[in-house]
């Protein structure tokens, strides 16, 4: 069961919003999305935020020093607006079998703990996000940890993330060899899913593939087996992290990708078929960001109370 949690380390609060939900104004005041704000780890093992008009150049709040603290190692920030709540979720160090999850009702006062996801002898969780289904208002939660000698998604499902037991989640689908950071969008009626198959050294990169619903990750699960389609051009290897952003009031999506070495990347389409490969400007040693829009009183709430002077300025 999750441990719930009351604090304000570092002296602040954190502020969660929306991975791919369009903004639902809850005052007059509030308008509709206009800018973005993007959570990253890195250089430390903490929570970052960037703020960009675009979603292609950002710059960090905070003059680029973390925002929050969990008390553990957070890595792969993952946050989404969901059921009338904000959540984050987020791997805890290296090899835990127990991933954090943190909600907030007014996006400064949040509660969360940890709680574990897998039996211990599955290692780890790495890179835990989920999608909510609205039809069920169910989260599905996933996240990659040991299964017969590699990393196969994991995954469970919850209605409020209250009595989690580990002992329900279950192989999500298994590629006979490593696979992480999965990653899903609904497009349409389907799902379209972006992960990381393969280890270092084979340098396979971040792949695509498309699910017809939650409960059927395509020929994933199926036993074919088959480790997704390559659809970014001019990759850097090895990569992996791959997160998704909507544009506000576009039908055009970034995918944005995580080099082992090198700044993150991204990759702009409009159909899930065709892919270009963009600039972007991202905070110097950002690592495995998430991306979601805002409205102008939550940016200028975010100025406010992590303001950034000319050296926060992106680096990349």
């Amino acid at each position: 069961m999750s441990q719930k949690i009351t604090a304000a380390l570092l002296g602040i609060g954190i502020l969660l919003f929306p991975a791919q939900a369009y903004c639902k104004p809850k005052a007059d005041t509030e308008k509709s999305c206009s800018a973005y704000l993007m959570a990253y780890f890195g250089p430390e093992e903490k929570l970052f935020y960037a703020v960009s008009n675009d979603a292609r150049h950002w710059t960090a709040l905070n003059n680029g020093k973390p925002v929050f603290d969990s008390g553990a190692r957070l890595r792969d920030p993952y946050v989404q607006r969901a059921s009338g709540k904000f959540h984050m979720v987020h791997t805890k160090g290296w090899d835990h079998p127990s991933i954090f999850h943190w909600e907030s009702d007014n996006l400064i006062d949040w509660t969360g703990g940890e709680f574990q996801v897998v039996e211990k002898d599955k290692k780890r969780a790495w890179a835990p996000e989920f999608t909510f289904d609205k039809s069920t208002q169910t989260f599905y939660v996933y996240w990659a940890s040991l299964h017969e000698g590699h990393n196969a998604i994991h995954y469970l499902k919850t209605k409020d993330w209250k009595n989690i037991d580990y002992k329900s989640s279950k192989v999500y689908y298994d590629l006979g060899i490593h696979d992480i950071d999965l990653s899903m969008i609904k497009y349409k009626d389907q799902y379209i899913a972006f992960h990381k198959p393969g280890s270092v050294e084979d340098k396979m990169g971040n792949r695509m593939f498309v699910m017809d619903n939650l409960d059927s990750p395509s020929d994933m699960i199926s036993g074919k087996r088959q480790p997704g389609k390559v659809v970014f051009p001019d990759e850097t290897n090895p990569t992996e992290g791959p997160e998704i952003i909507k544009l506000i009031d576009q039908d055009i999506w970034y995918i944005y990708g995580d080099p082992f070495r090198s700044p993150l990347e991204a990759w702009e389409t409009r159909d899930f078929k065709t892919f270009k490969k963009i600039k972007v400007t991202t905070p110097k040693g950002a690592k495995h960001c998430s991306m979601f829009p805002i409205t102008k009183a939550e940016l200028d709430k975010l100025k406010r109370q992590y303001p950034s002077d000319s050296k926060s300025k992106p680096k990349n």
